[in-house]
């Protein structure tokens, strides 16, 4: 729901509390993708809304140009495409450990019972 385009450009901007122009910037340098309706209308999100808010922080009570807010949008979604991996990669860690420790417990189950404890000391050949 939060990604359906409902909000037309001048909303948009009054939400985020910048000029339209600003989005068109910001959709020119390529830090907001709003969505294009039939007649070429920019249509914004509530998150469109959400990353405007967040890179007008980042540029005014950051001092961070655009460039520098491109590259911090760019290393957050790679953080939280690498957290995703890690997160499916221990969930296979955590599946191949089951199995691994299933069939541990058939290869014992399978050893014959030729193995016996023996008091200390004793020492026992066994000639086949």
């Amino acid at each position: 729901m939060r990604r359906r385009p409902v909000y037309m450009i001048g909303i948009a901007a009054e939400l985020i509390g910048v000029h339209p122009q600003t989005l068109r910037m910001y959709e020119q340098k390529g830090l907001l993708q709003p969505r294009k309706s039939i007649k070429n209308t920019r249509l914004y999100s509530q998150e469109d809304v959400d990353l405007g808010r967040y890179i007008q922080r980042l540029t005014q009570e950051m001092g961070t140009n655009l460039a520098g807010v491109k590259r911090i949008l760019d290393l957050e979604r790679k953080l939280e495409r690498s957290e995703a991996e890690n997160a499916r990669l221990r969930e296979e860690i955590e599946r191949q450990k089951l199995e691994h420790g299933k069939a541990v417990e058939e290869v014992h189950k399978s050893y014959r019972r030729e193995i016996m404890p023996l008091p200390r000391g004793e020492i026992v050949r066994r000639e086949f």
